[in-house]
């Protein structure tokens, strides 16, 4: 048991949860981005607690949610402001990037593994909601500082600081989950203002 980063990720999930069921209901695409993306990320955090509580039984849903919250829950928020910014899509195009995003995520976690895949999907996320944050501003000045906030916080997260290592006496684990909270809720700041 490792009780600070049991902690730290127990803060990811009830950030990432509480602002995903922000956009329960809403039915534009960027709101359902947002909804599965962070219910992903938020569900992942969650059985990480329990992993770092000492409990193993859920280790291989928890390894399951951790590639797929990198591989299609970070690109759904990538979406939501690709949408605003860059192209509307429709249902049919929103549903094939899940499908798509998913099995790519099967190929390279388990097919033929590629352990930096996950990175270059969120980082491509992470620069898309970037600079659709920097095109909005100064028009959208709220939710483009969210969003450019968010984004700058999750590339430090996981570049960084990463999960490895620790800062004097703080794991960088436990960093890295509060960052990605923080950036989380910019980030689902960002999206509201532009809906």
């Amino acid at each position: 048991m490792i009780l600070s980063t049991f902690l730290s990720d127990l803060f990811l999930s009830l950030v990432t949860l509480s602002v995903a069921y922000r956009f329960v209901g809403k039915s534009a695409i960027p709101s359902r981005s947002a909804l599965y993306g962070f219910g992903i990320i938020g569900i992942s955090a969650g059985l990480g607690s329990i992993h770092f509580l000492g409990i193993n039984t859920l280790d291989p849903i928890y390894r399951f949610f951790v590639g797929l919250s990198g591989c299609l829950g970070v690109p759904l928020l990538g979406l939501a402001f690709f949408h605003f910014t860059f192209r509307s899509l429709s249902e049919k195009t929103f549903f094939l990037f899940i499908a798509v995003a998913f099995l790519l995520y099967l190929t390279f976690s388990y097919l033929y593994p590629l352990g930096i895949y996950s990175t270059v999907v969120g980082g491509i996320a992470m620069l898309i909601i970037l600079i659709s944050s920097i095109v909005r501003f100064p028009r959208k000045s709220n939710a483009a500082i969210m969003g450019i906030v968010g984004s700058i916080l999750f590339i430090v997260a996981g570049l960084v600081i990463g999960t490895n290592g620790s800062t004097g006496p703080i794991l960088n684990v436990d960093i890295f989950h509060i960052l990605l909270a923080i950036a989380n809720y910019c980030i689902a700041e960002g999206i509201k203002k532009l809906s």
